[in-house]
């Protein structure tokens, strides 16, 4: 599911989680959000008010995740977003992340899914707060078989461990 992000409304409740987190800039949110969109293997669109301000740039360490726009003088951020959930083609896999009722409400009439900023923020920390799946097969399939272990094998499955490879593999020890 795409997602959609009121990028100042969410920056807002990011300052007010803790006193480490107020110092922060809205481009190390964006890049939050890139691990965040990383993980879940989707993409997002942040669309903050106003313009981007002089020498601020925005790096895309994962191109193609998350595309940060801006409303513009002439705009604002909620109108943007109610104008991308409206020209959605497919709302219903739409993920609108925005606290405001105005937002919000344009997301349930065209059925996204909206998320309030702080429970999108706690979704967030608690999957990037997890820890890795373990692998689901022994580390030794992926390394191979430990030295030694191979003409133990061999024998085991009655094989001969001294034929060469290029011999025929199917001669069983008599």
């Amino acid at each position: 599911m795409p997602y959609l992000f009121d990028g100042y409304n969410l920056y807002h409740t990011l300052t007010k989680v803790s006193a480490e987190l107020s110092q922060k800039t809205p481009q190390f949110m964006v890049e939050l959000i890139t691990c965040d969109m990383h993980q879940l293997r989707d993409t997002a669109t942040v669309i903050f008010d106003g313009k981007a301000q002089r020498g601020q740039h925005w790096t895309e360490n994962q191109p193609g995740l998350v595309q940060v726009l801006y409303s513009g003088p002439q705009s604002d951020a909620d109108t943007q977003l109610e104008l991308k959930i409206q020209d959605n083609t497919a709302p219903r896999r739409l993920v609108v992340v925005s606290s405001d009722r105005r937002v919000r409400r344009a997301a349930r009439r065209r059925r996204a899914k909206s998320v309030t900023s702080p429970a999108y923020l706690a979704s967030l920390f608690r999957r990037l707060n997890r820890p890795p799946p373990a692998p689901r097969e022994p580390r030794e399939k992926r390394t191979g078989v430990p030295d030694g272990q191979l003409d133990q094998w061999l024998e085991l499955f009655g094989f001969d461990p001294n034929v060469p490879d290029n011999e025929d593999p199917t001669r069983l020890i008599q």
